[in-house]
């Protein structure tokens, strides 16, 4: 029963990549087709699943603005990655959960979204309602390697006349993150709105992190200085 469902559900994947074969996807990559095939199986193992209720907010691994300031944020997580969608002034509009174990980016492509698979070089936009409308594999050229890095690495993004920054407030701790705690709005006149703030429960986790990595260097160089006051008194004493 499960091995037909499953059957099911790759037919239906394969009916929606035909159906929306007239798709131009609005990307800054370069791309190439996908087979049929490799697209199901892609779509199928990131089981994507739209969320229609706020989740428990994380630190921001990306995000992108579209033209009229909807804001896409991608959420850390180990195995599975949370991409929501919130309004100019902050409001959870719905989001989508999906497998994924390296990392994303995100980019708008009108009102759909284009979700960026670093590793597996695969590029797919979803809809609103959580349906996968194309998957293409993404070049390997110079020009995408930029592309890239400014989708995964640029902390800035623009809308109109206003500046949307990601950011930590952790002091020194902020060199030690991966991750972003805040998302700053910046108006025209120059004002400065927090409309997405996970500092605290970041905050608290990488200190974590620092603290633990202080005490195992700190452990290591212990071991390492008394081996080799062992070894000096051993060589010391054979000498005698």
């Amino acid at each position: 029963m499960r091995c037909f469902r499953n059957y099911l559900y790759m037919i239906s994947l394969l009916f929606l990549f035909v159906t929306n074969g007239v798709f131009a996807m609005n990307t800054g990559f370069s791309t190439e087709e996908l087979s049929e095939n490799d697209r199901s199986t892609f779509a199928s193992n990131i089981n994507i699943s739209v969320l229609k209720e706020k989740p428990v907010n994380r630190a921001i691994e990306c995000f992108d603005v579209s033209e009229n300031g909807m804001i896409a944020i991608g959420q850390d997580g180990i195995e599975e990655k949370v991409l929501c969608v919130y309004s100019s002034d902050g409001e959870f509009q719905y989001g989508y959960t999906f497998n994924c174990t390296q990392s994303f980016g995100v980019e708008w492509d009108g009102q759909d979204i284009n979700i960026y698979f670093v590793r597996s070089d695969v590029l797919l936009t979803v809809n609103k309602e959580g349906e996968i409308i194309d998957i293409v594999k993404v070049q390997n050229t110079t020009e995408n390697n930029t592309y890239s890095n400014y989708m995964l690495c640029s902390t800035e993004r623009t809308s109109g006349d206003t500046k949307y920054t990601i950011r930590n407030d952790m002091g020194f701790l902020n060199a030690f993150s991966s991750s972003y705690s805040q998302l700053i709005v910046t108006k025209s006149t120059g004002e400065e709105i927090i409309l997405y703030d996970v500092n605290s429960n970041q905050l608290t986790k990488t200190l974590t992190v620092f603290i633990l990595a202080v005490i195992f260097f700190l452990l290591a160089v212990g071991v390492i200085t008394w081996q080799f006051i062992r070894l000096k008194r051993t060589y010391s004493g054979t000498i005698k």
